[in-house]
């Protein structure tokens, strides 16, 4: 009888076979989150030293302090002119009608994996209501900007 023969079985039998511990789970985690908090460090740093190296010292013009919009300067207007309420409404419907948009990524992950076309039946009610609500609010006017 061979000695690999009886040796291999006791290495077998004297390792015991137990999950990942604690460290193993944890140091890749930590590691990854040091180097997220050093990259980002280093490159502000490597910003701050090459720019004072390549910039030089810095000269205070007043012509560089003055706002400057679409390369004319800002002279039209005040900064207390009032926006019409139109603007915010159209914005917050805006943002009302793209949030609905973000359940629709969802529904077509389980489409995709083979939910089948039983999911059209839970997305025409959806964009039903959805629908119903444009129509409310071109009714309304509330998408008519000149107005």
């Amino acid at each position: 009888m061979p000695l690999s023969d009886l040796v291999i079985p006791l290495l077998a039998a004297s390792v015991p076979e137990t999950g990942p511990t604690i460290f193993d789970i944890v140091f890749p985690l930590t590691i990854l989150v040091l180097i997220g908090i050093a990259i980002p460090a280093g490159m502000l740093v490597a910003n701050h030293v090459l720019s004072r190296w390549a910039l030089g010292r810095k000269v205070n013009n007043p012509g560089k302090n003055e706002p400057v919009e679409s390369g004319l300067t800002a002279t039209v207007g005040t900064a207390n002119e009032r926006f019409s309420v139109k603007f915010y409404l159209i914005a917050m419907l805006f943002l009302a009608f793209d949030l609905e948009v973000a359940f629709l990524y969802p529904w077509a992950m389980h489409f995709q994996h083979g939910e089948g076309w039983s999911m059209i039946w839970l997305l025409l009610p959806f964009l039903a209501m959805l629908e119903v609500g444009y129509l409310y609010l071109y009714k309304k006017g509330a998408l008519d900007w000149e107005d």
